[in-house]
């Protein structure tokens, strides 16, 4: 009777053995699913920038397509290239499955906008002060000031009123204050030119001003010019 008991146990745990290592070799269909992945779900590009999409965790052919190819086109080989302004969502199918990436086109100045934002948001907070609040006023003023020192640069206005008149309408600021620059090719370069100079400088690390709009403009010459306001409500 033992050495019948026993003969089973080996049978089981043998059975048991194999089951366990097949398991491990084909993998359950869950398993194999959650392994298939794209290497980005979201991207922001400029207008002609290209990216390059990949599929991880599958060797099986994929097919590649755009929801509006007006806005970002993509290659048989996963390629992205940005052509305007706006969303489109890229997909890549795998057999009967699909894996998504939304590519958000911007033009150049737009992009140089947000980052010199977050540039001198890092600033502030490494003097120990909360990041600026981006306000849409102040943007709109800001974009409108850095078309305006293609024309004049100074912090005067073209028709000769000081540059807050270009907020003092729409804003009602208890402080406010404006850094503007020509001729760097990168928000970095802005950033660094504006905390090296004193006069500048201290109107990014400062408790007298929270809220901030970023300007950007590309001139018919080339150049770009660069503006921002710093302000704060009453």
């Amino acid at each position: 009777m033992k050495n019948k008991m026993g003969k089973k146990m080996i049978v089981w745990m043998t059975m048991t053995a194999l089951f366990a290592a097949l398991m491990i070799r084909i993998g359950t269909p869950e398993t194999v699913q959650a392994a298939v992945r794209l290497n980005s779900t979201k991207k922001t590009m400029v207008i002609g920038d290209t990216y390059k999409l990949k599929i991880k965790g599958t060797s099986k052919t994929v097919k590649w397509s755009s929801s509006n190819s007006r806005v970002a086109t993509v290659s048989s080989k996963g390629v992205v290239k940005a052509k305007k302004t706006g969303t489109a969502t890229i997909t890549a199918k795998v057999g009967s499955n699909k894996y998504k990436c939304k590519i958000t086109v911007k033009t150049q100045q737009s992009a140089y906008r947000g980052t010199l934002i977050s540039l001198l948001n890092k600033e502030r907070r490494r003097y120990g002060y909360a990041s600026f609040d981006k306000n849409s006023l102040l943007q709109q003023a800001a974009q409108k000031r850095a078309k305006e020192l293609a024309t004049r640069f100074s912090h005067n206005r073209p028709n000769g009123d000081r540059w807050t008149s270009s907020i003092s309408m729409k804003y009602d600021f208890r402080r406010a204050a404006e850094n503007i620059a020509r001729d760097f090719v990168s928000p970095q370069q802005v950033a660094d030119a504006w905390m090296e100079k004193s006069s500048t400088k201290a109107k990014i690390v400062s408790k007298y001003y929270d809220e901030i709009g970023v300007g950007v403009y590309l001139a018919p010459d080339g150049y770009l010019y660069w503006c921002a306001i710093f302000a704060k409500e009453k």
